[in-house]
């Protein structure tokens, strides 16, 4: 079964407990950034490497670092990543219509003004950008996350 017919037979609560993982969240965004290619602000280079004790890209020319965020839509933002992941499914199965409403309550986030302008770029995001290969990213590191948990087991 592909990854794309497994999240069609994944329920709507499902797929929002998936997307709310945010150790899952971050690694999907870190995979997705790799694919995209990542370029060095400092010296142009495009080959960098994940530096796990940092949790950053860095240059393997000059060893600058590049934090996960940076150079993306989610820079400066201080919201879960998970929440990127979230607003994306919801703009999906919604037609690109979402409340800060519906979106304060399935994310639980306390406050409504932070979602805002994160839901205002998010919204921008999509009409220049192909979400459904994000999310295929997301439910792909997901996919090897519970494989590898199953095989521990």
């Amino acid at each position: 079964m592909s990854i794309k017919t497994k999240h069609l037979n994944m329920s709507f609560r499902d797929a929002l407990k998936l997307y709310r993982n945010e150790a899952l969240a971050t690694e999907a965004f870190k995979e997705y950034r790799l694919q995209k290619g990542i370029t060095c602000k400092k010296c142009g280079g495009s080959h960098h490497y994940w530096l796990a004790s940092k949790q950053q890209f860095q240059c393997k020319t000059c060893r600058f670092r590049t934090t996960l965020q940076s150079g993306t839509i989610l820079e400066g933002s201080k919201l879960p990543i998970s929440y990127f992941f979230i607003a994306l499914y919801l703009l999906k199965n919604n037609r690109n219509e979402l409340s800060i409403a519906e979106f304060q309550l399935q994310t639980g986030h306390k406050y409504s003004e932070p979602l805002y302008d994160f839901l205002r770029k998010i919204k921008a995001y999509i009409k220049t950008e192909d979400q459904n290969s994000i999310l295929i990213t997301f439910l792909e590191v997901a996919s090897l996350a519970v494989r590898v948990t199953n095989d521990e087991v």
